[in-house]
């Protein structure tokens, strides 16, 4: 860890505003997108990086050095957007479909043309859906580790992932056949 990083951590272990100021400029945006990866509505969004701020400035004394600063905010900023999410009453109905995900294939490089689409696409999943979908894609948890993390068995967080895929992978294909009318 850089030396200025890690002073930088050390005077908002204190309580020094500006130091606290700092990182959060330093941080902010791109925590910001990581909340925007669970929560559509970009003022929600916002309200949730703040209290994840909150919790970060708050607990940063547990910070342990040889933890990446990055990953130890980033998952207190999942954690918050979860709890955001089961607050609202977002609950959704955990559907088995069947086994489904045995049938799905991975979705390809070529599918995945233009960021913007997607992260709108993936703003268009059911709840239940989108939370599994970024916590494997995004975030790398195992469906044990979902399972855990939602409540619901490792089946649903598979067939939760794989009808994921397969209304991204139809939202995709759609837009590419508009394009090329």
């Amino acid at each position: 860890m850089k030396s200025d990083t890690k002073y930088l951590i050390e005077r908002a272990k204190q309580n020094e505003r500006l130091a606290q100021k700092e990182l959060y400029e330093a941080y902010a945006s791109s925590l910001l997108s990581v909340c925007r990866l669970y929560i559509n509505d970009l003022h929600f969004a916002e309200d949730v990086l703040l209290r994840a701020f909150f919790k970060i400035f708050t607990h940063l004394k547990d910070y342990q050095e040889q933890e990446h600063l990055y990953a130890w905010m980033r998952r207190i900023v999942v954690n918050e957007a979860i709890d955001f999410l089961r607050s609202k009453s977002q609950k959704v109905m955990y559907l088995d479909w069947e086994n489904s995900y045995d049938d799905v294939e991975e979705i390809s490089c070529e599918q995945l043309f233009e960021q913007e689409y997607l992260q709108a696409f993936i703003d268009e999943l059911p709840s239940g859906c989108k939370m599994v979908f970024n916590l494997y894609v995004f975030e790398e948890y195992s469906h044990k580790e979902i399972a855990e993390e939602l409540g619901i068995s490792e089946g649903t967080s598979k067939s939760q992932l794989a009808y994921s895929k397969k209304l991204l992978r139809e939202k995709l294909t759609n837009k590419k056949y508009h394009y090329a009318k």
